[in-house]
């Protein structure tokens, strides 16, 4: 294969995704000098998402309106006895366009951007001194770049596994996977995202519909367990054709693109080590209730910026130094995520005990608020009791 001449920058980040786009620009900003490395034709040309996040996170890191496809409103959730709906405030992204923009603003901001460039190992020497080995895609040419500290941001199967630090901590029995349709028209009221949990699709997973500016985004996602017995594109087949609250939304539909993808919906203990952070989809940051990640991506890319600015100028890439990054990660999310961790466990244990059982407990989980206490006890003993019915509306969100 041919070799090119080593290139050396400050840092490296591995993935043009939401994480490493975002971080790639806001050290840019730093005056540090940065790599990105994308392996695809342009950031999340590949990527299956619903594209569903809080508005407050895209004027925070974003803000050019041009990349929204949708204001939400409310988020309406479908259950076997009824709906629950909640007020937000959010928005609706393409994540091929979403992504892309953000990509190229790290650029504008000064990190260097190469698209169709793979990192296929990466090596720390010692503590502010690695070397990746990059692959263009398509061609055998390979190259060595160096940097003081590596960013991997290269989603779910990230090349961060390749340090059996990081590849001890994955729990891939509670991961997902998600099939995504594009289709055309808005099915929907424009202002409102629309989730469906049924043990007609998944004991344990769900169906969304989210409006775009002129498609919506239609998918399902269930934890790969439950795959095994009900294939993912024949839930959606279902899910668009003959499931009752949605096939007469959608059925007829063109379909506009097609797209599929894991959700490693479990937080590694640690996310960092020498010279190395972890961000994003790589260190399972995303819910593992909702499957929802967009923020938690922004937060993580906000976070690491500190602890790198701070090991370039005292000089200290060791893992005792990084950690500074986990102590932030906890601080912002970690701690949530850890929580809704344990409750996933209890709601991926209960699907044993019946269909319907995963549902009613995310309800109560979830949804609690809603319910008297008289109505939680409905949920459990649906449909013998009869139909649960919610209070009062409270206000709410959820992500992705």
């Amino acid at each position: 294969m041919e070799k090119a001449e080593k290139q050396t920058f400050e840092v490296i980040v591995v993935g043009a995704g939401i994480a490493g786009s975002l971080a790639a620009r806001l050290l840019a900003q730093k005056g540090i000098s940065v790599l990105l490395l994308e392996k695809d034709d342009y950031a999340g040309k590949t990527k299956a998402c619903g594209g569903l996040f809080d508005r407050s996170y895209f004027e925070r890191f974003v803000g050019d309106e041009r990349i929204i496809e949708q204001r939400i409103r409310k988020n309406i959730f479908h259950l076997p006895w009824g709906d629950v709906t909640y007020d937000c405030d959010q928005v609706t992204v393409k994540r091929r366009i979403f992504d892309r923009h953000l990509a190229q603003e790290a650029k504008k901001a000064g990190a260097v951007l190469m698209n169709r460039k793979k990192v296929i190992s990466f090596e720390v020497k010692r503590p502010g001194e690695v070397e990746a080995t990059v692959k263009e895609m398509g061609s055998d040419r390979l190259w060595q770049v160096r940097a003081s500290i590596i960013l991997l941001a290269d989603g779910p199967h990230s090349v961060a596994f390749q340090n059996p630090f990081f590849k001890r901590q994955l729990k891939k029995k509670y991961w997902a996977y998600a099939q995504v349709y594009e289709v055309k028209g808005v099915a929907l009221p424009r202002n409102e995202a629309h989730i469906y949990f049924s043990p007609r699709l998944y004991r344990w997973g769900y169906g969304w519909i989210f409006p775009y500016k002129k498609e919506s985004n239609v998918g399902v996602g269930a934890i790969l367990s439950e795959l095994a017995k009900r294939p993912l594109k024949q839930k959606l087949f279902e899910f668009l054709r003959i499931f009752p609250q949605t096939a007469p939304l959608l059925k007829g539909r063109p379909i506009v693109d097609k797209k599929g993808g894991y959700i490693p919906m479990w937080l590694l203990n640690r996310l960092s080590d020498d010279s190395q952070l972890v961000l994003g989809d790589a260190g399972g940051m995303v819910s593992p209730l909702f499957g929802a990640g967009i923020n938690y991506a922004m937060e993580a890319a906000e976070a690491c910026v500190p602890v790198v600015q701070n090991a370039l100028k005292s000089g200290d890439f060791s893992a005792r130094a990084l950690k500074a990054y986990d102590l932030e990660i906890k601080k912002r999310f970690g701690r949530e995520l850890r929580k809704q961790m344990a409750l996933a466990k209890i709601i991926i244990f209960s699907k044993h005990f019946g269909k319907l059982l995963p549902v009613k407990i995310l309800s109560i989980i979830a949804f609690g608020v809603k319910y008297s206490r008289w109505n939680k006890i409905k949920i459990l003993a649906y449909p013998w009791l009869g139909r649960p019915m919610v209070g009062a509306p409270n206000r709410g969100k959820a992500s992705d």
